[in-house]
């Protein structure tokens, strides 16, 4: 048999109460979901890596729904489940903004390049799962249909080699060229004052800009996840792989989370750099606390993220947990809220991915306008930026972080996308210095080229 590679990993690198509390190494995967061109396809793997086609939907949020219940009621008897952990087995990866033309009638502007599949999900059985608070491991499967015992056991031995490896970086293990932006700051600027425009028209309130940097890459992109995690430790670290890119996502954000009928959202808006001593530090987190800007655009997004929720949850459970708290990162504040409810017992994941999708916190309010507005102003289709990626259990549970803080690598280039939420009185310089601030710790990594 040839050897199977690791696809991915959904790591707590920086423990976040409420936030963080497990990590999971996936092993390789059983089938694959993937949505392009208008088409979901699952596709097997059989021993060599080799694919072979299962089925095919023409609705990607369908396609969820019917693996995850095809996959349950094939599900063997496991191990019972640990307390507290929610992922034992199911669809792992990323789901990409532009999965929003499922939902929505968008006009296409944006270029499409690289050409990302608008969703790509593994199918895992049986994954090794650390629970941080106990410090310790469990292996964790379902035992889906997959070969042979001894099949089986050389995954898991697999699976294990790929858990135990170092965290050190190689020396020489990736390189990358200068990051160029595709939108200059000339334009960007040119862009916040057009949004500016639209907003005292009355067409939006806030709208969520960003633009790409992109430069040469060379090297493992794993050593460059490696190297993020190290650099810029987050609640909801991630790698995944797939045919000729991966992700590297150190994101802060949380879009949501499923536990049996318990819905929870934690939208950032509201940034401020770190300062670059304990004095200026703290008067910059005093700064942000007392913004009426950044809670405004934060309250917002709750606002938004509250309707999202309220098309599927039960009526009178959506509530506002928290609003505007200061969290700490490693090159910025953030101002953070979190919301509650509880889903409807007639509602299904594809319901709810649906009535959220894409995460309000990366378009403005309304929603369908604002991402109207910024098909029409940035160069390029978001791809997987500005989705999700994690974890959708085979039990209906779910926890998927917003993919920002990450790094993008595609063939022979790496992408990194940052942006910022426009409102009334945003100044246009300010929008754009803090664009970069949120991409400060990973240029600096890809700057830094390991020698």
């Amino acid at each position: 048999m040839q050897p199977r590679t690791l696809v991915s990993l959904l790591e707590s690198s920086k423990l976040m109460a409420g936030l963080s509390g497990w990590s999971y190494v996936c092993g390789p995967a059983l089938a694959t979901l993937t949505a392009s061109d208008g088409q979901t396809v699952l596709q097997s793997h059989d021993a060599d890596g080799a694919l072979g086609p299962l089925a095919t939907w023409r609705q990607p949020f369908q396609a969820l729904v019917d693996v995850l219940s095809c996959c349950n009621a094939m599900a063997g008897i496991g191990a019972p489940r640990p307390a507290g952990l929610a992922f034992q087995a199911g669809l792992v990866g990323y789901l990409g903004y532009d999965l929003v033309r499922c939902v929505e009638r968008l006009p296409t502007v944006a270029e499409a390049d690289p050409p990302w599949p608008e969703l790509r999900l593994q199918l895992c059985d049986h994954l090794l799962a650390y629970d941080h608070a106990q410090a310790q491991w469990h292996f964790c499967t379902q035992a889906l249909p997959w070969g042979e015992p001894e099949e089986r056991q050389e995954v898991w031995a697999q699976t294990l080699a790929q858990a135990l490896e170092g965290p050190e970086v190689p020396a020489g293990a990736f390189s990358a060229g200068p990051l160029r932006s595709r939108t200059s700051d000339a334009v960007y600027l040119d862009q916040v004052h057009q949004l500016l425009d639209f907003i005292a028209a009355g067409d939006i309130f806030q709208a969520n800009l960003s633009h790409r940097l992109e430069g040469d890459f060379s090297g493992d992109p794993f050593a460059l996840y490696q190297a993020l995690t190290q650099a810029n430790p987050a609640p909801f670290s991630a790698y995944f792989e797939g045919p000729g890119y991966a992700l590297a996502s150190v994101s802060p954000e949380r879009f949501l989370q499923r536990t049996g009928e318990t819905l929870r959202a934690h939208p950032i808006k509201g940034t401020r750099s770190r300062g670059t001593d304990a004095a200026s530090d703290e008067a910059q987190r005093q700064a942000l606390a007392g913004s009426t800007k950044d809670r405004a655009e934060n309250l917002m997004i709750v606002d938004l993220m509250r309707n999202d929720l309220g098309r599927v949850a039960q009526v009178g459970s959506v509530q506002a947990e928290s609003l505007f708290q200061i969290e700490a990162h490693p090159s910025v504040w953030q101002m953070v809220s979190t919301l509650t409810a509880r889903l409807r017992a007639d509602a299904q994941v594809s319901d709810l991915l649906r009535a959220c999708w894409p995460p309000g916190s990366m378009t403005g309010a309304p929603k369908v306008r604002a991402m109207e507005i910024i098909e029409t102003l940035e160069p390029v289709r978001r791809g997987p930026y500005a989705g999700a990626l994690g974890y959708l259990d085979v039990g209906g549970d779910l926890d998927l972080s917003v993919v920002i803080r990450t790094a993008l690598v595609h063939g022979e280039r790496v992408m990194v996308q940052v942006g910022g939420a426009v409102v009334a009185d945003s100044d246009p310089a300010a929008e754009l210095a803090e664009t970069y601030a949120k991409g400060q710790q990973l240029l600096s990594v890809l700057a830094r080229q390991p020698a």
